[in-house]
């Protein structure tokens, strides 16, 4: 990101601007060392946290007296009765000050001159001080321009020291709703004063604090380190490396020792101004945690935030998408448990329709992750921040479709849905088809009525008709023509079998169903050619049969009267009385034959018509067997022929 020349002046760094006289001899800050973090910071890095260091803070003495005795005669009379050292910032272009000018009193040390040189009441040790936290930076370029200023009063520029309290009391004052923090500053004015009064050492205590409790990432954005001297002083040379070291590895902030250890510098005043850029964070939510009221809660509190300043209009129009995707969320949660109490029910319709629910909620989270990814591509809000949080509730709803096994074939179509809708031009191979197909129809669909009800379900089942149909033009229908026109022969049926044993083990139901259907017709066809087959053959066999009843009739009669000349009704054998019982039984199979054949079949029916020749054959083949048994037992009985 490249920074104006205003920009990359004044982004970040309190600049320290001297004190003058009315002559050329002051105190002066000069720029000892400057860091910047190579971290690449986004428009949405866009609030300020600023702390200062003061080390070696009793060597303003030295600095003081070198001042004295360095400038000319006519000039000391400036630096008669000093009483104080004050030093202050001034923050401007910030959202909290508007458009006035607000200074921060920084340190006001009390000035000794009872004895033959000056000497400045500091205490030993100063502790960091942190004006700003957080602070959002102004929309044009997000800068603060600020200025350190450090101020000799003497006791006759008491009114000058006090003219400057007045005028940021009078700002203040012209807030038509001052802000607490703002209030704040009202308070160290007074405490200034105070200590000025009692000539007691005052240093700056009230942080500039917006938002307390919010959630950010903060980390070191830039460092300036400015030395204390007389203006015409030669500055020695300071040597940072052990600081650059310290910097480069402390992006979330450094510790007062270590920076102290690090400067390793006791000739003059130092004064060390550490930059870090925030960016606010929402609260990361896990999937057990999502629900209704956490979500509006989450609305409710990032309006506010938008609202008071908190988040920029891009975050907070990146939150209302967010919290829209929560919702989808919330309603798989939902639906989850709307399955769950299907399943225990044991209703398969019900069961397919509340898993179809589920299916349709985890693709709209699917499909709106992929949509925001390629809408902000380019948008370093989402990129940065948000992308991952979508990522996290898209791995919470991975983890519940993994919860039994229709969810898991569920998962798995969606994720088919979701490359089949990336690649709608691009042809397949009729393997690639059969895999599509198989995870499409991995779980129980509800009806057509009920697919063609959601945006989902028509696209469901515009994906499979798109690849049934070209599966059947490619795997199927050629065969499928030539069984249609196929004659009914021992050669065709095989070929028939091949094809529905083929269309049997794919995923293609449409190929299944044209393979069916037109194994059907080539049925039809052969069943009329062997229903007429079967109706020559019985016109034959009744022809057999009338022939064969007066036959068999005759015979009967013959073997009758033998049995009663050659054997006494009153002395059979036990042989001759059983082949008398055996021709009797025979008798009544030839009149059963001579009515079944008088009822032949009135349906054109292929079967019908072959059962009832079957039959007559099997009487047929019986009574020639049975006649047959007497005669060779007892040739006796057989004279007649």
């Amino acid at each position: 990101m490249k920074l104006s020349s205003t920009l990359r002046f004044f982004l970040f760094f309190l600049l320290l601007i001297p004190f003058r006289g009315q002559g050329q001899d002051m105190i002066e800050t000069r720029l000892a060392y400057n860091y910047l973090d190579q971290f690449e910071f986004t428009d949405e890095w866009q609030y300020l946290t600023t702390d200062m260091y003061l080390f070696n803070p009793g060597q303003f003495t030295k600095v003081i007296n070198e001042l004295e005795q360095g400038t000319t005669k006519a000039r000391r009379r400036d630096y008669i009765n000093l009483e104080s050292l004050f030093i202050s910032a001034q923050l401007k272009n910030a959202k909290l000050f508007g458009q006035d000018p607000i200074v921060y009193p920084l340190y006001n040390f009390a000035i000794d001159n009872s004895k033959k040189e000056y000497t400045t009441n500091v205490s030993d040790h100063i502790e960091a001080i942190r004006i700003i936290d957080k602070l959002p930076l102004a929309d044009d370029e997000r800068n603060i321009d600020a200025t350190i200023d450090a101020k000799l009063f003497t006791s006759d520029s008491r009114d000058v020291f006090f003219n400057i309290i007045a005028n940021q009391l009078s700002n203040i004052g012209k807030q038509v709703v001052p802000q607490a923090a703002m209030l704040s500053l009202v308070g160290e004015f007074g405490n200034l004063i105070r200590n000025a009064a009692k000539r007691e050492e005052y240093r700056f205590s009230s942080t500039i604090r917006l938002y307390e409790g919010q959630n950010f990432n903060t980390r070191l954005h830039s460092v300036r380190v400015y030395v204390f001297v007389p203006s015409f002083a030669k500055l020695p040379p300071l040597h940072m490396s052990r600081l650059k070291e310290l910097l480069e590895n402390s992006p979330q902030g450094f510790e007062r020792q270590k920076l102290e250890a690090a400067l390793n510098y006791k000739n003059y005043p130092l004064l060390v101004v550490a930059n870090y850029k925030s960016l606010y964070r929402m609260d990361v939510l896990t999937g057990s945690e999502i629900t209704s009221e956490t979500i509006e809660r989450r609305r409710v509190r990032i309006e506010q935030a938008h609202n008071s300043g908190l988040v920029s209009d891009d975050a907070y129009r990146q939150e209302k998408y967010f919290v829209e995707f929560l919702r989808n969320f919330a309603d798989l949660k939902q639906n989850l448990n709307n399955y769950r109490l299907n399943y225990k029910n044991n209703s398969p319709e019900a069961n397919a329709k509340s898993l179809f629910s589920v299916i349709q909620d985890y693709k709209r989270l699917k499909t709106t992750a992929q949509l925001r990814d390629r809408e902000f591509s380019r948008n370093n809000t989402y990129q940065r921040v948000f992308k991952d949080e979508y990522q996290n509730i898209i791995s919470n709803a991975d983890n519940f479709m993994a919860a039994d096994l229709n969810l898991k074939n569920g998962r798995e179509l969606v994720n088919t849905l979701l490359e089949l809708d990336q690649e709608q031009n691009r042809p397949y191979t009729i393997a690639q088809r059969e895999a599509y197909l198989n995870k499409l129809y991995s779980v129980e669909l509800p009806n057509q009525e009920f697919l063609a009800a959601s945006l989902e379900g028509e696209g469901l089942s515009r994906h499979l008709k798109r690849l049934e149909s070209a599966q059947y033009t490619d795997a199927f229908a050629r065969e499928v023509v030539r069984l249609r026109d196929a004659a009914p022969s021992e050669e065709n049926v095989s070929f028939r079998n091949q094809l529905v044993e083929k269309a049997n083990v794919t995923k293609c139901r449409s190929c299944r169903e044209e393979v069916n259907r037109a194994a059907r017709q080539f049925n039809q066809r052969l069943e009329e050619q062997l229903l007429e087959k079967e109706r020559h053959v019985l016109r034959e066999l009744t022809q057999d049969v009338e022939h064969k009843v007066i036959l068999y009739l005759k015979k009967d009669d013959c073997m009758e009267n033998a049995f009663k000349t050659q054997y006494p009704e009153d002395s059979l054998p036990a042989h001759i009385r059983r082949l008398y019982e055996k021709k009797q039984e025979l008798r009544k199979q030839v009149i059963e034959m001579e009515s079944f054949a008088k009822t032949p079949p009135t349906e054109m029916n292929y079967n019908r018509h072959r059962e009832h020749n079957q039959r007559l054959k099997a009487y047929l083949r019986q009574l020639e067997q049975g006649y047959k048994d007497i005669c060779e037992l007892e040739k006796s009985l057989c004279g007649c022929e």
